[in-house]
């Protein structure tokens, strides 16, 4: 699928907080987070749904995606208290850590296919690792937030 919404392209000189969506072909797409953008995954897409549009990259496409000018400070936490994550030193495991009971923890190929599923249960971690899958780009998912794993 090809993005049909252009304004979303900023300027470098813009200072705003946003979600920057990195692609293969060099293009980098902004979405501003005062827009609100929710991303998820399916059948080989990379949605981000914002408050005003919904665009949809083939994830073969989508070389990352990262925050740009998010200011930390000692009065705001970046990721959720609730629980952590950790990608190991070869980036081909993720590792969450308290997690609520009944939080998913679900592994997808670039087709979008789910390959796994775990549900955290009594504050134990879940640690999902592709270091035994084919050789190819995995997205790892938990709640709001989205890891991909490469395995060269």
């Amino acid at each position: 699928m090809i993005a049909l919404v252009l304004p979303m392209v900023a300027s470098a000189d813009d200072e705003s907080q946003r979600l920057v969506v990195w692609l293969k072909n060099g293009e980098k797409v902004h979405f501003d987070l005062a827009q609100l953008p929710e991303t998820s995954f399916g059948d080989g897409v990379l949605t981000i749904k914002t408050n005003t549009t919904t665009v949809a990259y083939q994830l073969a496409n989508v070389l990352r995606y990262t925050y740009e000018n998010i200011k930390v400070t000692d009065e705001v936490e970046m990721l959720p208290t609730e629980h952590s994550l950790q990608v190991n030193a070869e980036g081909d495991a993720v590792t969450f850590r308290n997690l609520k009971d009944g939080a998913l923890v679900s592994l997808y190929d670039l087709s979008g296919q789910l390959l796994e599923q775990h549900t955290a249960e009594g504050l134990r971690p879940i640690t999902v690792t592709i270091k035994n899958r084919h050789r190819g780009v995995y997205v790892v998912k938990c709640d709001n937030e989205s890891i991909k794993l490469m395995r060269p």
